[in-house]
């Protein structure tokens, strides 16, 4: 036994040589962040981990590709340039993962990659696989000529066994020191927290869970104090037994007597990334002539999900962010689409992405879908597919015979990368159209901050001017006197505010609290008294104004904004549900608060950071507020 692991261990000089410059080259690719203030305490311990980590995990799967090719000839060097090249593949994974995203996610972010290749938001992915694997094969000869050529100039000379074991002992017992170290500051240290999702390993040994806040500085929040003696549980349990129970009850709701006392036509109509401040004279004219003339301002307003499958869900079912993951995974139906075609609503959905995305057409759409609508192309006519889309939605208004309609629009040329004719290049300067980026810290876009920002405002001018058509021909031919207008933006926009690019990862106001209005035929300014709205409460209050006759309470979990009760004056939002991944991150919003919590926890472990609704950190916390918000956060997985 002994000799077997003499001849495992026993490694080369020219090897340790060649593995520490690898490694310290690696190290300072992977390191090669810029962060305000310097070299500090934090990235030595860090880089020092991290290179120490590297030549670990090398030894550890040499021994492992030694014990397998043992019997052939050259098991050594195919050894070692196996466990070099696995290592690297592992690392540099993780670190385009961490790059692309702004935060490690495994394998749900090589499933969002290949989603957004197929979706074609991530360039020609197929492409860059075939660059990747070139650059392993490029590597792979210069690392093992390196190699060699050390070999021939040390004269094939080994360490000692016991050196050996001594180097590798030395730098194990360094690498477990600075992780406990680095364990510890985590919990505290944002900068920290980043430098973490570098290592691929940190998921499973100890690192404390993430906790996704309002800004990257805001890890000096102060912490919550334990303000219940016997604190309830937010069971996730709750709301998949809600969900089979509302899956049964399904059924009988459908098979009775449904009937409306107006049959309004609904137009729900999502604009992609529109953000609340938006709504001005300057950048959307047309919109705001008409919500300031006509319709109601929902000024703090919250999207379900900051992420459009997450938004949709929201205003498609009338369902908290509780259930959504629930629902897809149980086969629930909308409930709320299941009632308007049962009351003889013709339902025509409108989009220019892909059918497939995220699977929301197949999961929410498509039972009740009379006709899907598109225009064929690819995403770079974005703009003159978005006006043909528009004419074509119109047409169908105009040449409809006969039955109520719900008509559901998403606008998708306001999503990066921003798509508007030349004539309305009204921001200037704006950045360049070709480039690929999608959602997180992409820090190396952070320069031209500017230019993809007037590029945004551009796409916002170009969707208003659409939206003036649109608006103009519904008044033209009437139907705004027996239409319901819901208009919102799927989520917002954040452009390096708080830290970070596009959506999905943030719950500050930027990135949940879109722009919104809603219109009826005697809508008035005093007509909704609530503060904070959401998207999930669409649907019952379209349910409150064509006067339907069955408790709509049964299957959503929103309120009606025309039926004021105080006790549901705030909101849920959370991050943006995927396919099949659960994105653990919630935000309660009401009392001039707003608390970011996790689920699955009890009321004193799951809050985690207490702002006011215009996202300035608490100080001085009221107990009585947050108390009241967090009782509010379990009855609002309370569906019947």
């Amino acid at each position: 036994m002994s000799e077997i692991i003499k001849k495992i261990i026993n490694f080369k000089i020219s090897a340790i040589v060649n593995l520490s410059l690898w490694s310290m080259l690696l190290t300072m690719l992977i390191m090669n962040d810029k962060f305000e203030g310097g070299i500090d305490k934090e990235i030595v311990l860090s880089t020092v981990y991290l290179f120490a980590g590297i030549i670990l995990a090398n030894g550890f799967f040499f021994v492992i590709f030694r014990l397998v090719t043992m019997p052939l000839r050259k098991s050594v060097r195919i050894s070692y340039l196996a466990s070099n090249i696995t290592v690297t593949t592992l690392f540099m994974v993780n670190y385009i993962t961490v790059l692309i995203y702004g935060r490690q996610l495994g394998m749900e972010g090589f499933v969002m990659a290949v989603r957004g290749w197929q979706g074609g938001e991530m360039g020609d992915f197929t492409a860059n696989m075939v660059k990747l694997l070139l650059s392993f094969v490029v590597y792979g000869l210069l690392f093992y000529f390196a190699y060699r050529g050390l070999d021939r100039l040390l004269k094939g000379r080994y360490f000692h066994i016991r050196v050996s074991m001594g180097t590798f002992t030395a730098v194990f017992i360094v690498t477990l020191v600075l992780h406990l170290q680095l364990v510890a500051m985590a919990s505290s240290d944002w900068k920290i927290s980043i430098i973490k999702q570098k290592i691929p390993w940190q998921g499973i040994t100890g690192f404390p869970e993430d906790l996704i806040k309002v800004d990257e500085n805001s890890g000096e929040t102060k912490a919550i104090p334990k303000l219940f003696a016997n604190p309830e549980f937010l069971s996730e349990k709750t709301e998949v037994s809600h969900i089979l129970k509302l899956k049964e009850m399904s059924r009988k709701i459908l098979s009775s007597n449904i009937k409306a006392d107006k049959k309004m036509n609904i137009i729900f109509m999502n604009v992609e990334g529109l953000r609340h401040d938006m709504l001005n004279p300057v950048n959307a004219p047309n919109l705001y002539k008409f919500v300031k003339e006509k319709a109601f301002n929902l000024q703090r307003h919250y999207s379900t999900g900051n992420n459009t499958p997450g938004s949709l869900f929201g205003m498609l079912t009338g369902l908290t962010p509780y259930y959504f993951e629930a629902l897809r995974q149980n086969g629930c139906p909308s409930v709320a689409l299941e009632v308007l075609k049962k009351l003889g609503y013709r339902e025509t959905f409108y989009f220019n992405s892909p059918k497939n995305y995220e699977y929301i057409y197949r999961d929410l759409m498509e039972k009740t879908a009379n006709e899907y609508v598109s225009i064929p192309g690819v995403k770079e006519d974005y703009a003159p597919r978005e006006r043909k889309l528009v004419d074509r939605f119109l047409a169908d208004l105009r040449n409809h015979k006969g039955g109520p309609r719900f008509d559901y629009y998403l606008m998708n040329v306001t999503h990066f990368n921003y798509y508007y004719p030349e004539n309305f290049r009204k921001f200037t300067p704006d950045y360049k159209m070709d480039f690929q980026i999608i959602s997180g810290s992409q820090q190396k876009f952070r320069k031209h901050k500017i230019g993809l920002m007037n590029r945004y405002k551009n796409a916002v001018y170009y969707f208003d001017y659409l939206f003036g058509i649109m608006i103009r021909d519904l008044e033209k031919t009437g139907r705004l006197k027996n239409t319901i207008i819901v208009l919102s933006g799927d989520h917002g926009e954040e452009f390096w505010e708080h830290g970070s690019f596009g959506h999905t990862w943030g719950l500050n106001n930027i990135q949940i609290q879109p722009a919104a209005f809603i219109y009826y035929p005697g809508v008035k300014s005093d007509s909704i008294k609530y503060k904070y709205t959401s998207h999930c409460d669409f649907m019952p209050t379209v349910f409150d104004l064509i006067g339907l006759n069955l408790d709509y309470k049964q299957f959503t979990a929103g309120k009606s904004l025309v039926s004021y009760n105080p006790e549901r004056d705030y909101v849920i939002s959370s991050l943006g549900i995927l396919t099949s991944f659960k994105r653990n991150g919630y935000a309660i919003i009401g009392n001039g608060y707003k608390i970011l919590y996790k689920n699955g926890k009890n009321l004193n472990d799951a809050p985690y950071a207490v702002y006011d609704d215009e996202d300035h950190a608490v100080k001085n916390i009221d107990p009585y507020k947050t108390v009241d918000l967090l009782l509010k956060t379990k009855k609002a997985k309370s569906l019947f």
